[in-house]
């Protein structure tokens, strides 16, 4: 049928047909359809305006995807840069600290060695590297700080990852509810004794 209403209906001397402005609006659907009706007959019976019908829909409908395509682009980089925003806004704002065990001995059970060197954090850290003692294996430890009454500061857990012979863990932290003193680092892996170690909040 399309080819049909291209080559059948011949009108070289364009008689009766409307202006292209009209032919366009109606090709992209910029013109109600109870105003386009009455175009609608001789478009369908005359081959030339039905081929520039065909050429300003097929042109419509291709300027219309290069639109949505660049409204998805957009919407994507903006997505992207908020996202990158965030991010990059919470690396800077974290606080991170190392807490280093490689030449501690494990001190098992909730009391550390009396001649244990205290460790020392800062209580706004929102971050900790911990370097476990040497020896230490891998896996998932748990990780937590108790005041000196024995009441926990911070719980969680991390997974211990082995590199040149070093296991480490990372783990965030919240420590803004903890006053400054002397308090208690002690890690676990799996279901063994806690290993302890004193461990100062400035």
């Amino acid at each position: 049928m399309g080819r049909g209403l291209r080559d059948e209906f011949p009108n070289p001397e364009r008689v009766g047909c409307p202006a292209q402005e009209i032919v366009a609006a109606i090709a992209a659907h910029r013109m109600p359809l109870s105003h386009a009706e009455s175009y609608l007959d001789h478009l369908t019976s005359c081959s030339p305006c039905y081929r520039d019908f065909v050429r300003l829909q097929a042109d419509y409908r291709q300027r219309r995807a290069r639109m949505i395509f660049a409204v998805a682009a957009s919407v994507l980089i903006v997505v992207g840069l908020a996202a990158w925003a965030m991010l990059y806004q919470r690396n800077s704002n974290q606080i991170a600290a190392v807490i280093d065990l490689r030449d501690r001995s494990v001190a098992r059970g909730t009391e550390p060695l009396p001649t244990e060197r205290q460790l020392a954090i800062p209580r706004n850290v929102s971050h900790l590297k911990i370097y476990l003692p040497l020896g230490s294996s891998e896996g998932v430890y748990d990780v937590r700080i108790t005041n000196a009454n024995g009441n926990l500061v911070f719980t969680g857990s991390a997974d211990a990852a082995l590199k040149e012979s070093v296991s480490s863990l990372e783990i965030d932290v919240r420590l803004s509810s903890a006053s400054p003193g002397l308090y208690l680092l002690e890690l676990r892996r799996g279901t063994s004794d806690w290993n302890s170690y004193p461990l100062r909040i400035s």
